[in-house]
């Protein structure tokens, strides 16, 4: 009987609890980086650490959410401006991430769409922002998962059974540089 593999996951991650796994020492080590803010999130980034682009823009994304998961803002305008700064921030790490500067942009728009509309409290705000970056990570899975079994059936279904096949992937591919495939 096979025993089972244990998953290789590069990011791990549990409401106010982040980890990434440290790239630059695989094949030989693992070894995984406990993430507890921008700061943290900044450096791995900086440090290619983390690859991939869907990758940097969730761990830097979910280093915000886990830094703020605990704290509590006075106002709306204090929570906008901490976000916009801590974003831009993370956006600074890897300038080339599109990513994340994607990522930032479109989290700086909710909170300010948020903040000048809304009629809910900061801590509202707060708690729809960390769960906006929650589904960040829930839907780069979720995709991962469609785009591996829609392409292994399409590939399959050209090769002639009893054959091999041999498949050669680049770029941000695999749960390495992406949030992962299964959580």
């Amino acid at each position: 009987m096979a025993s089972e593999m244990k998953k290789l996951q590069a990011i791990r991650y549990n409401k106010g609890k982040l980890e990434v796994l440290d790239q630059l020492l695989l094949p030989a080590q693992t070894k995984y980086i406990s993430i507890a803010g921008v700061e943290d999130g900044w450096k791995v980034i900086s440090k290619m650490q983390v690859r991939g682009a869907p990758a940097i823009a969730i761990v830097g994304c979910l280093s915000l959410a886990v830094e703020i998961y605990n704290e509590t803002f006075i106002t709306k305008q204090m929570f906008k401006q901490e976000i916009e700064g801590k974003l831009n921030y993370l956006v600074s790490a890897r300038p080339t991430a599109v990513n994340m500067k994607l990522a930032a942009d479109d989290l700086i728009g909710m909170v300010n769409d948020w903040v000048e509309k809304s009629v809910i409290s900061v801590t509202e705000i707060k708690e729809r922002f960390i769960h906006e970056i929650e589904a960040m990570l829930e839907k780069d899975i979720s995709n991962n998962m469609a785009i591996g079994t829609f392409g292994a059936e399409r590939i399959l279904k050209d090769v002639p059974s009893g054959s091999s096949l041999q498949l050669l992937t680049h770029c941000n591919t695999g749960s390495l540089a992406t949030a992962g495939y299964d959580v």
